[in-house]
């Protein structure tokens, strides 16, 4: 027979992580201009990017600290059907490490070869930094692993039932960097993880563009992790994931709570 203070118990952790869901929105900033603010085409796009989205029990930004991603931002949570928005905060992670002058005059002379040339010449590097002053798409997949995680362990502290939306405002190349270590997809009837060229997922981000990862707990408080992109879900490898933010953790000498 089950007691009271083992009743109260199972009462209590009913209350939290059972059929919740996280819809962690990676997005880029809208377009910007010469000196890096956002056009009033690029709050267009971001008004339009939250005018799209479903309504749900509460919607908060999260963003990289460059004024023309907070107010990409804030102008998504502005405009979604959402009563209850809370306030944007910055998350490092999502923001620009720092980089070389070497690296950025390269950067931007890529740029001017079209859309995605840059980010595909800086994916190329993988695991080796571009330079000593510059992070590694793999260092970048390392922070973007530990944000991901955060709010794949926050279900378990949701209470249960709860659907909410998290926009995490940030840059091209970076949401990419991520997925060319953890996505699963199939090529030649095979299940692959990653890739090896930007262009294999149909190329780097456009203004305004982004990838929704679900985080879905089940009554038994079973938990998945799927990512929507371009019109279709792929599974995510939770081991490297995992592995990503240890890295990550460890590099930064963050304290585990």
């Amino acid at each position: 027979m089950e007691t009271k203070s083992e009743k109260i118990f199972t009462l209590e952790k009913e209350k939290f992580g059972q059929n919740v869901e996280i819809h962690a929105i990676f997005v880029r900033h809208g377009e910007k201009d010469a000196s890096g603010k956002l056009t009033e085409e690029g709050k267009k796009q971001a008004a339009e990017f939250g005018k799209s989205l479903e309504s749900k029990d509460a919607i908060k930004g999260y963003s990289s600290s460059i004024e023309r991603v907070v107010e990409t931002v804030e102008q998504i949570i502005k405009n979604s059907p959402n009563d209850k928005k809370l306030k944007t905060r910055i998350r490092t992670e999502l923001s620009i490490p720092p980089v070389s002058q070497e690296f950025l005059k390269e950067f931007r002379e890529k740029e001017k070869e079209g859309h995605g040339k840059a980010i595909k010449w800086f994916l190329d590097f993988g695991i080796k930094k571009p330079d000593s002053g510059t992070d590694s798409p793999h260092e970048i997949a390392e922070s973007f692993a530990y944000v991901l995680m955060k709010y794949f362990k926050m279900a378990d502290k949701l209470y249960s039932g709860s659907d909410i939306d998290l926009v995490n405002g940030t840059h091209q190349g970076f949401p990419e960097s991520l997925l060319m270590y953890v996505l699963k997809r199939k090529t030649d009837n095979k299940e692959v993880v990653g890739f090896d060229d930007v262009d294999e997922i149909g190329g780097a981000l456009k203004f305004t563009e982004g990838m929704e990862f679900i985080v879905k707990t089940e009554e038994q408080g079973d938990k998945k992790l799927t990512v929507n992109f371009r019109g279709q879900e792929y599974d995510i490898d939770m081991e490297k994931l995992k592995e990503l933010a240890e890295s990550y953790v460890c590099r930064k000498k963050i304290k585990k709570t």
